[in-house]
């Protein structure tokens, strides 16, 4: 009995009818890690200079090569075996993958916990998505297959996607949309100053902290993080683009420190620098008031959901040079 019959790709079971979907499947990010463990594309390679890039290639391949789908069924028969499996519905083969058993099983720590509502925030209480309570809408509603499939020119992560979920999808700029006065003031290209959707409608959300690397006494590797805790910083857009067109978007700290792979090279990341570790996020924390969009005080007054200087204080030289392109000043 083959246990996955639906691993190998191409000489899966799978293939013979679904021909086209398992091949494109084979280089969709769920199947690869480009961004995170590619040799040519990893984004934490920006990080490192020339003289320690290559040393680290066989550390990416042992610490972050791990997270991605085995196989169709860790979507479409049971919960991913990085979630340690299990069978959903007996031996179903389910068209549809179930948000909470399928996609929250690994995007658990920040998608789950922001879309359902259960994280704590020390400033305001949470609720779950608007997309999810009351809408119970799935995580394909936006996510759909042919995104989670692969695409015909497969593109290097999740920010690179040419045509990604965007809230314009269902909500267009009609009449009645503009004649709410924060939209006609922010939400559009012509507005002095033009605000990515969930700068107002996004609550507050999971940030992590400083990420360690490493193997253990029993070869195997480990991570461990010195917590996460969920706000919201709104910074200045560092990465504009016809794509990305706004002036101020919404920030998550991720968990790289300068000497996150120091159990294995120390100093490796000699160009940490390079990149904001408050970077541009899509939260999944929507709902329609949120403590900044209670009234225009809590920007134009208030200023602290702002990313400030003040906020890295306590943070290493190097950090809070990377993120002086997202810091607000005023």
């Amino acid at each position: 009995m083959d246990s996955l019959p639906s691993s190998a790709v191409r000489d899966s079971i799978c293939y013979d009818c679904h021909t086209g979907i398992v091949s494109r499947f084979e280089d969709s990010l769920h199947a690869q890690t480009r961004g995170i463990s590619g040799h040519g594309e990893a984004i934490v390679l920006d990080r490192a200079g020339p003289e320690t890039r290559d040393v680290l290639l066989p550390v990416l391949d042992r610490q972050c090569n791990r997270c991605h789908v085995t196989g169709c069924g860790d979507c479409h028969v049971s919960r991913p075996r990085q979630a340690d499996g299990g069978l959903i519905d007996g031996h179903v083969f389910n068209r549809t993958p179930d948000s909470r058993f399928n996609c929250m099983g690994c995007h658990g720590s920040r998608v789950e916990r922001e879309f359902l509502g259960t994280g704590e925030s020390d400033v305001c209480e949470l609720t779950a998505d608007v997309h999810w309570d009351p809408g119970e809408m799935e995580c394909v509603a936006c996510h759909t297959g042919a995104w989670m499939h692969g695409q015909t020119q497969p593109f290097d992560d999740r920010y690179s996607n040419p045509s990604p979920p965007r809230c314009e999808m269902c909500h267009d700029a009609s009449a009645a949309f503009m004649g709410i006065e924060y939209h006609d003031a922010h939400a559009h290209a012509d507005a002095a100053v033009y605000l990515q959707c969930q700068v107002c409608h996004a609550q507050d959300y999971n940030n992590c902290v400083g990420c360690h690397v490493g193997e253990g006494d029993d070869g195997v590797g480990y991570y461990v993080n010195s917590g996460s805790y969920f706000d919201l910083k709104i910074g200045r857009n560092y990465l504009k683009s016809a794509e990305k067109p706004w002036d101020y978007v919404v920030v998550r700290r991720i968990p790289v420190v300068p000497d996150t792979f120091d159990e294995y090279v120390e100093g490796a990341l000699t160009e940490f620098d390079v990149a904001p570790t408050f970077k541009y996020a899509t939260p999944h924390s929507i709902a329609r008031v949120t403590r900044q969009a209670a009234s225009c005080e809590a920007c134009h007054d208030d200023g602290s959901v702002f990313l400030t200087a003040e906020d890295l204080a306590a943070l290493t030289a190097e950090e809070q040079r990377a993120n002086a392109p997202v810091v607000v000043d005023r």
